[in-house]
């Protein structure tokens, strides 16, 4: 008897050593780094021949362990309203370390990151070079710059990818659509036509770049929710989401058309708003469908559950990502309101008519640009109209 409660008692014992030892497995944050875009530029140096480039910096964000950076490979892209077959691209990454100087024959020589208490970040330059016929780097709306960053540490072998999106084209503010009738509101709307928004943006210089031109002080702006999550770099490539468990198991038990329902989308948003509120609204969803109430699921988990969009729900290139909602939308529209004397609205819309206020500054009539906007004048696919000027008439 003493044997098999000794037996139980080491069974138990081995139980809670090993939980402990995997609970702190997965606490540990693994290749954790970060990376940040500094001093971009572009340059047409004649007719043929356009140059950009800049400087990205890595950080080691575990203050304890190493992380060594094995290999950069830039693949880029070029988006354009007309064919790039006759343009060539070269690109070039330079180690900006001074201890891992760039080699002449253009291999990446793996280095460590220090740990982050160290406070040394590791950064190495991209170069563009994009040549061709003067019509066609003419035509260039935007540069999408992939680089894959090779990690080994301490979750092993792991590809992290980082996304550089760079304008090329900037319409005249005034080639946007003209003003026209809301057709639901006592109100005019005017699309606004903008470059391709991306987070080396600031909304407030966007606004008035664009929109101020064509406004009278009365006149109130929007901004699509999405738009401005890019901005603040809202976005994030699915391959760089852990697949965890409860994001794969969970995702079963949403609607199967929506971003919710893949892990990605879910993943996203359990970073973003905590898994354990995901959990317990997706309980409280359950019951109050069982009562015969839908929606206290997205009650209960707040608003970014129904800012999710994933893959393929903007334009090129954010079709590629899994963008969330956008952060502290009161104050970008106060700011808004401060450079511009503009009211103005973040706005969630869509072609079913559907239209939410995610965040306003003083004075903006909810009823108002809900109704205004119900036709979708912003458009549901690649027009790069992100604002919207409301005039109530």
């Amino acid at each position: 008897m003493a044997g098999k409660r000794l037996l139980a008692a080491g069974a138990l014992a081995t139980g809670a050593a090993l939980g402990a030892v995997e609970a702190r497995y997965r606490r540990h944050p693994g290749n954790d780094i970060s990376v940040v875009d500094e001093a971009w530029r572009t340059d047409r140096l004649e007719a043929g021949r356009l140059r950009f480039g800049g400087t990205v910096v890595v950080h080691n964000e575990i203050a304890t362990r190493e992380v060594m950076l094995v290999d950069v490979v830039p693949r880029v892209t070029l988006l354009s309203q007309a064919s790039v077959k006759a343009l060539t691209v070269g690109c070039e990454v330079r180690s900006l370390r001074k201890d891992y100087p760039p080699r002449a024959d253009g291999y990446w020589t793996a280095y460590v990151v220090k740990p982050g208490r160290y406070g040394e970040d590791s950064p190495f330059e991209l170069e563009l070079e994009v040549t061709g016929p003067s019509e066609d780097l003419d035509a260039l709306s935007a540069v999408w710059i992939e680089v894959k960053l090779v990690t080994y540490g301490f979750e092993g072998w792991r590809d992290r990818y980082h996304h550089i999106v760079v304008p090329l084209a900037f319409p005249d503010p005034a080639d946007s659509p003209p003003w026209r009738d809301s057709g639901t509101a006592p109100a005019q709307v005017k699309a606004v036509r903008t470059h391709l928004l991306c987070p080396f943006d600031d909304p407030v210089e966007v606004v008035r770049r664009y929109a101020l031109p064509h406004a009278e002080p009365t006149d109130i702006i929007t901004i699509g929710e999405s738009p401005l999550a890019v901005i603040q770099r809202r976005f994030h490539d699915p391959r760089n989401l852990p697949r965890t468990y409860a994001a794969t198991r969970l995702a079963q038990f949403m609607h199967g058309e929506g971003a919710l329902g893949t892990a990605g989308g879910m993943q996203a948003l359990m970073q973003d708003t905590g898994p354990w509120r995901v959990l317990g609204a997706l309980v409280g969803g359950a019951l109050g469908k069982a009562a015969g109430q839908a929606g206290w699921f997205y009650r209960l988990v707040g608003p970014q559950g129904r800012l999710v969009d994933d893959v393929t729900g903007t334009l090129a290139p954010y079709d590629n990502f899994t963008v969330v909602g956008p952060l502290a939308a009161d104050e970008v529209c106060r700011a808004i309101t401060a450079g511009t004397g503009l009211r103005a609205a973040v706005v969630d819309a869509n072609d079913l008519g559907k239209v939410d206020i995610v965040g306003a500054s003083d004075g903006v009539p909810h009823e108002l640009v809900c109704d205004a906007l119900r036709s979708n004048p912003a458009g549901n696919a690649d027009e790069t109209t992100p604002l919207v000027l409301i005039r109530p008439t």
